[in-house]
């Protein structure tokens, strides 16, 4: 019986991250077990890009990113032709082995070389302007206790000259936007009220 692969949406996090460190000589400094202190501020340096990835088990695992939505149809509308630096990054086995592929998050339909994406990012500006609209679009996750939400575990990847750092979205938008992790955490606590009150 042949040994059968298996992974998990860490797995293919941890993966994306090796293979650009040794494919494209990049020095990473990824928060991955949720530490986001260890990127500290090189993100947001002028001279870097930033793309958005959300790291997913497999291609069937895509579909999970709708119900993250009020009205994932309006969003796909909205926001589809902005998505050119927010991607979905999954794993697929082939010849026993675990490859990666990336997808452009509302053009799904659109593949991508994983490591092609890092090269993809917008000016911070662009960002958040994306971001804001983004998130107006997504659903509040009423199980958090006043942080933005498990939703929001995506990772934001900030490219710049022979480095690449990764934070978490949460982290992102506190340090980037504060005015937007303020409104998030007052309407999850909000809802967290209501739901418990």
């Amino acid at each position: 019986m042949p040994d059968e692969v298996i992974w998990w949406e860490k797995t293919v996090e941890y993966k994306f991250i090796v293979d650009a460190h040794k494919e494209r000589n990049l020095d990473f400094a990824a928060p991955l077990s949720g530490i986001q202190e260890m990127a500290g501020d090189g993100v947001f340096s002028a001279d870097a890009k930033l793309i958005l990835v959300e790291f997913k088990r497999d291609l069937n695992s895509l579909k999970t990113e709708k119900d993250k939505f009020t009205n994932y149809e309006k969003a796909k509308r909205k926001m589809r032709g902005r998505d050119n630096h927010h991607f979905l990054v999954y794993g697929y086995v082939c010849d026993q082995k675990l490859n990666l592929e990336a997808r452009q998050y509302f053009s799904v339909s659109k593949k991508h070389e994983p490591l092609s994406i890092l090269d993809m990012g917008l000016e911070n500006s662009e960002f958040i302007d994306y971001l804001k609209d983004l998130i107006a679009l997504k659903k509040v996750d009423k199980r958090s206790s006043g942080k933005v939400s498990p939703e929001f575990i995506s990772s934001v990847v900030g490219i710049s000259s022979g480095n690449v750092s990764s934070i978490s979205l949460t982290e992102y938008v506190k340090k980037a936007i504060p005015e937007l992790y303020l409104a998030l955490t007052k309407t999850i606590t909000s809802s967290n009220d209501l739901t418990n009150g």
